[in-house]
């Protein structure tokens, strides 16, 4: 029996419900392709190899509190820290809904950090990424809690395909995020903020400005960098919130307890497994595998693979017991299917949401040519299992009511989030005129 690794999760996805009024973060794009810079050759990065530290002893019941004791970057009393400050402290619901967004995977995440021996403020990096939105999409592709752009998540060896994306992942998106973390302070003068930067913009453009500092006799750390607008916000955001955190007391600011022992297990399931039996094996709803495994796109877990499974640690043991009690053939349910004149496998895969390659596989087909009467098993699609619908899970929904005078792009600054957003909640053109009392959907 494989090990089962605990984790830590309190069930609930969904935005604090008490407060409607939430400002949250606009999702930050990240890693843009990285630009070519001679000192730093950027090709494919291997897997970091880890050192385990010894157990640290933790005492405290609650996870933010875990991180508090252990903040060790320096925030400066500048500006650009200050702004950041102001803004969160005016919003004092914020850190409220990010903890009730954070309760699934923070625990998880700072045990990842420590083991590492890596600065515990990282753990604070997802809310200045994605507000701690699992399913968070940026305008320009950068997906999940880290928002990693499709060519950084391949350089990083995060898997994407038709049935998973490993940019969601909790386990896999974490282990890229600190992967790339550990390679771009060793190259990057060791220097964490310099780390930090070139996660959002790309080590070519920070190491670009570092050097051109060192040419230049001026010192190469972050504050005397010239980078990119957003990235020097992005490093005073999150010491921000690093910030109010050390002096949440001082700054009468709450952070949501978030208990601090692990709620979730991850097993490794070795095979193709369909989430429907999962769920009875485990005794839980779907939509409840699907909230704690964002990396799912379909009804089952990719084929010929490993998949790294979180469910309620309350859940694991007779989960276990059932796959290791079962045929693997039975982990899929089937149906057969007769092909008729016009078929062909692009149309049995559309028409069953099954991929080709899937449906040649069970089929020990050899090339793409059906015969007319030729039976074919089909794993059974659950049309009701929309795991990417549960993004509306990871938001809050507030009404805007239009007032004289309001516009899209107006609307779209009070709240952070993009026009095209707004137009697509409310299926508008992206020239409507408003009408006063007319009402927005917004998602925070």
């Amino acid at each position: 029996m494989k090990k089962i690794i605990i984790l830590t999760v309190l069930l609930s996805l969904t935005a604090c419900q008490q407060a409607p009024k939430v400002i949250t973060e606009p999702v930050t794009k990240n890693q843009e392709k990285p630009s070519q810079l001679p000192l730093i050759e950027e090709q494919k990065v291997e897997s970091v190899e880890i050192t385990p530290m010894a157990k640290l002893p933790h005492e405290h019941d609650d996870v933010w509190q875990r991180i508090r004791s252990q903040l060790s970057i320096e925030v400066p009393d500048n500006k650009a820290v200050a702004k950041w400050r102001k803004y969160y402290l005016s919003h004092p619901n914020f850190m409220v809904t990010i903890s009730k967004r954070a309760e699934p995977f923070l625990y998880y995440i700072v045990e990842e950090i420590e083991k590492r021996n890596m600065p515990v403020e990282l753990a604070l990096l997802p809310i200045v990424e994605s507000s701690y939105l699992p399913y968070g999409l940026s305008n320009k592709s950068a997906a999940g809690l880290w928002q990693f752009m499709p060519v950084s998540a391949k350089r990083f060896n995060i898997e994407q395909n038709w049935w998973y994306d490993g940019r969601r992942d909790i386990v896999e998106s974490t282990r890229g995020a600190l992967d790339y973390f550990q390679f771009f302070h060793r190259t990057l003068d060791e220097d964490w903020l310099n780390a930090i930067a070139a996660f959002n913009s790309g080590e070519g453009r920070v190491g670009r400005a570092m050097a051109k500092n060192k040419r230049a006799n001026l010192p190469s750390d972050f504050w005397s960098l010239k980078l990119p607008a957003e990235t020097s916000e992005f490093v005073p955001k999150l010491l921000a919130i690093a910030d109010i955190l050390k002096r949440a007391d001082e700054l009468n600011y709450t952070f949501a307890p978030i208990k601090n022992s692990p709620a979730v297990a991850v097993i490794k399931v070795e095979g193709q497994l369909d989430i429907s039996l999962a769920a009875q094996w485990a005794n839980i709803d779907t939509s409840e595998i699907f909230k704690l495994n964002p990396g799912l796109n379909r009804w089952a877990t990719a084929p010929d693979s490993s998949y790294q499974l979180m469910l309620p640690v309350s859940a694991a043991d007779s989960f276990q017991a059932k796959l290791t009690s079962t045929n693997k053939k039975e982990w899929l349910r089937w149906h057969s299917y007769t092909v008729k004149s016009g078929d062909s496998l692009g149309k049995i895969s559309q028409q069953y949401g099954i991929d080709i390659l899937a449906i040649k596989k069970h089929n020990n087909l050899s090339s793409d040519i059906i015969r007319i009467g030729k039976k074919l098993i089909v794993p059974f699609n659950h049309s009701d299992m929309d795991p990417l619908g549960l993004a509306k899970f990871s938001r809050t929904k507030i009404t805007h009511t239009v007032k004289s005078g309001d516009n899209l792009w107006d609307i779209s600054r009070k709240y952070k989030v993009s026009v095209r957003d707004i137009v697509r909640w409310n299926k508008l053109s992206s020239n409507s005129l408003l009408q006063p009392r007319q009402q927005l959907a917004i998602l925070l």
